[in-house]
């Protein structure tokens, strides 16, 4: 049934109110689920969420009279963390490897650089591989006052990681430990930056070819190629493909290749070798396409993360600690 996958550092100085531990240890074998699109990097809609009902979970991480707590998993083998809720706010980030979180039929990317704000109640799924770093900071929801109620990304700047980590790994008196937590609190602020929604199809026989598609992205096969694979014309796949997804195959095909260009980018590859790894024998073509699905050349897109960014920065506001 369950495989331990993750090395886990837990801050003893916020057990939960039961006395058990924190958080689930367990994984479980990736179940197959088809998902009606996947979204990337987590980008908020800053509005109410309506596809999401919060659940009533009995338990809780952050203990009085604290507001934050970070837990440190590393994975040591591919597993997945199943559905399961927090009566807190969850802060999903990384230190490296591939990570993604399952929420309401969508799947968000977590790159190094961006955390991914969980709204208590929400239930979620989380995936790692092997070597993977995650960090999760839960944080208290009646302390903490937001402007936004939705799964939204978070820039893990240098000074919210630092933060984040000083506060779990340094000892220190009650009342500097509760100013360094709303400090922390201070610098979570939304990103704003367009999400990359890939719908997946729903008919068996295309969502095969678009399975293929995701596995290998430098797939260069025709929309003709594709076709004859399921037994059918090209015009015909073509009708069908865009009637499923709102999208033709190739454009759909370039939104994958543009997905996998922002998880390698993110990881430090540089962007030649992507696009190359991608396909694309002239490197300036796939940056005219990233462009144009991002609105934002490669590294212009990834300028707009930077640890430098200021916190008020696009009108959006802080979270903030209330009492």
């Amino acid at each position: 049934m369950a495989n331990h996958c993750f090395d886990r550092a837990i801050d003893t100085r916020t057990p939960s109110v039961d006395g058990r531990t924190p958080v689930r240890s367990w994984f479980v074998t990736p179940s197959r689920q088809d998902f009606p699109g996947i979204m990337l990097w987590g980008a908020p809609t800053l509005e109410p969420s309506t596809w999401n009902e919060p659940v009533s979970t009995p338990n809780r991480i952050v203990a009085e009279p604290w507001s934050v707590s970070t837990i440190r998993f590393k994975s040591t083998a591919t597993g997945v963390w199943d559905f399961h809720t927090h009566r807190e706010h969850e802060l999903l980030w990384s230190a490296g490897g591939t990570v993604t979180l399952e929420a309401s039929e969508h799947l968000w990317m977590v790159p190094p650089m961006l955390g991914i704000w969980i709204p208590a109640g929400t239930a979620h799924r989380v995936r790692s591989d092997d070597g993977a770093v995650i960090f999760a900071t839960y944080l208290t929801p009646d302390r903490i006052d937001t402007d936004w109620d939705s799964i939204v990304g978070i820039p893990m700047t240098g000074a919210l990681r630092e933060v984040l980590l000083h506060n779990e790994n340094n000892a220190m008196p009650d009342l500097k430990r509760l100013r360094l937590q709303q400090v922390a609190i201070d610098l979570i602020h939304p990103v704003q930056a367009a999400s990359l929604d890939i719908p997946l199809p729903r008919t068996p026989d295309l969502l095969s070819i678009a399975q293929q598609i995701i596995a290998d992205p430098a797939d260069d096969r025709t929309t003709s190629d594709w076709a004859r694979t399921i037994g059918v014309s090209g015009r015909t796949l073509m009708r069908r493909f865009q009637a499923d997804t709102g999208t033709t195959l190739t454009q759909w095909r370039i939104l994958v290749r543009v997905r996998v260009a922002l998880i390698e980018i993110a990881a430090g590859k540089p962007v030649v070798a992507v696009a190359r790894g991608l396909g694309y024998a002239n490197p300036g073509t796939f940056i005219d396409l990233f462009r144009q699905v991002i609105g934002h050349t490669p590294a212009a897109y990834f300028r707009s993360f930077s640890p430098v960014m200021k916190p008020h920065q696009n009108g959006t506001k802080p979270a903030r600690v209330t009492r």
